[in-house]
């Protein structure tokens, strides 16, 4: 059985476990300041999509490989890890291409809850195949809990049924299942910021023929464009995925999932608090059981 699959050993609240927690929230809700500031980025340059997630991964991939390289000690990973670790991000980087391009066709809020809802259901049935058994009942519990409020969420938010733009949403939940059910093991063979760094490199091997194919690579020309990148690309790509790969390590993946379901409630309070939208009722309803889920996992103390 691998160990990405086993359920988080109890924790006096201070342990490893716990800031392990922790920092898997705290990526949640930095994730969920991406949607933000590629709004802010569509309005201030002519960059495509496609063209900001590059230029985010270019932004990150220097000061990730001088990091990696400065921390370095003893021998290197072997090639399975460096496999896994490009795999994890061509993956992921395949995820949020689906993701935007389901957007597109259907609107935010099928996209969402088809992309975003069905990843953590995926991820619950790759860990059923690969430990042999269910995840626990808190664990499913907290799921249902999890896709009922991201779909209260969404549910006010423009949209059209589009197949296309379905079957999109599903390949981003597929591909953003593999890439949670890779990351521990993954981690556990190379140091976080090596695999971030090369996680990395695999999403720039997947987004740059495309983007010569398509649109070409652009650049922003404005400052707060290139403030924008450099957010996305230090803050998000090197501070949240660093730390997202160093929780990795002790969180389960259906954990993981559920977890990061902050990243759709953190874009709509900032929504509300910065660019004016409303927040219904039902939204707001199902923001608290997103908090509710995410609260159900945190590592149990135990009893003395």
């Amino acid at each position: 059985m691998s160990p990405d699959v086993l359920p988080p050993a109890p924790s006096r609240g201070r342990g490893p476990t716990a800031r392990a927690y922790r920092k898997m929230v705290t990526v949640g809700v930095l994730w969920g300041t991406i949607g933000p500031a590629a709004a802010v980025l569509h309005r201030s340059t002519t960059l495509t999509p496609l063209q900001v997630s590059l230029w985010r991964l270019f932004v990150a991939l220097p000061p990730l490989a001088a990091l990696a390289w400065f921390r370095a000690r003893g021998p290197g990973p072997g090639r399975v890890a460096w496999a896994l670790a490009l795999t994890v991000g061509a993956v992921t980087t395949t995820s949020q291409l689906a993701y935007f391009e389901a957007v597109a066709l259907t609107g935010i809020a099928i996209a969402t809850l088809v992309a975003v809802g069905l990843g953590p259901v995926l991820t619950a049935v790759g860990h059923t195949v690969l430990a042999r058994r269910p995840p626990d009942r808190r664990t499913l519990a907290a799921l249902v809990v999890a896709v009922g409020g991201l779909a209260l969420l969404v549910v006010d938010g423009p949209a059209q049924l589009s197949l296309p733009g379905i079957l999109l949403g599903v390949l981003s939940a597929l591909t953003y299942a593999v890439a949670a059910l890779l990351a521990g093991p993954t981690s556990r063979r190379m140091p976080a910021t090596l695999f971030n760094a090369t996680a990395v490199a695999g999403g720039i091997v997947v987004l740059t023929p495309i983007a010569v194919l398509s649109s070409g690579v652009g650049a922003p020309v404005s400052v707060v464009g290139w403030l924008g990148l450099l957010y996305l690309g230090l803050v998000i790509s090197g501070v949240a995925y660093g730390l997202y790969f160093s929780a990795a390590r002790l969180v389960p993946a259906t954990h993981i999932t559920i977890i990061t379901l902050l990243e759709p409630l953190t874009a709509a309070v900032i929504a509300v608090a910065l660019f004016g939208e409303h927040l219904t009722v039902t939204a707001a309803v199902g923001g608290v059981l997103l908090l509710v889920a995410v609260t159900s996992l945190r590592p149990v103390q135990p009893t003395t």
